[in-house]
């Protein structure tokens, strides 16, 4: 199983996407005035797994992982 990605785009409305890639291109298209989406990633490990999260990052205009 590869990753999940889930657009959030902080009002509630969640929209699930294959990977990451497509949840940008999602956001690019169709909701880049939402400056507050976050986007995050599932990727499996083993029996468990690891969640990161992007942002929007408009002064570097680009996805960056929240620490």
């Amino acid at each position: 199983m590869k990753s999940i990605a889930v657009l959030d785009l902080g009002d509630g409305r969640r929209i699930h996407c294959k990977d990451v890639d497509a949840a940008k291109a999602k956001w690019t298209q169709y909701y880049s005035g939402i400056e507050d989406a976050t986007i995050d990633v599932f990727i499996p490990i083993g029996l468990s797994g690891v969640v990161l999260t992007y942002r929007y990052d408009e002064a570097a205009e680009e996805w960056v992982k929240c620490s």
